[in-house]
């Protein structure tokens, strides 16, 4: 589902809580009690998954605000996404329909 940017719109777990620290994400799975921690681009990353904005969107949103081409943008974010998909701290939707797989 992660190769069609303009149609994945990842949602946070609802097993996770974060908080942010010094520009930093800090994400604590609930199930498990392990806790991840994003530097400043993840977390920018993090804030905006919330299951209403596409993979393109957040892409185009990092473009903007840090200094790295588009390209990378949406390969970075392709990447952190399948891990904290992996990591069971956010589901991938297609936008379409209310189920979402972990």
């Amino acid at each position: 589902m992660l190769e069609n940017l303009s149609n994945t719109y990842p949602v946070k777990s609802k097993d996770v809580t974060w908080k942010v620290l010094e520009g930093e994400g800090i994400i604590l799975n609930l199930e498990t009690g392990v806790y991840f921690t994003l530097n400043v681009t993840g977390t920018a990353c993090w804030e905006r998954l919330d299951g209403k904005t596409s993979l393109a969107m957040i892409a185009s949103d990092l473009f903007e605000q840090f200094d790295v081409s588009l390209e990378q943008a949406q390969r970075d974010l392709m990447e952190l996404t399948r891990t904290l998909a992996d990591e069971g701290l956010v589901r991938i939707t297609d936008g379409t329909s209310t189920t979402a797989r972990a």
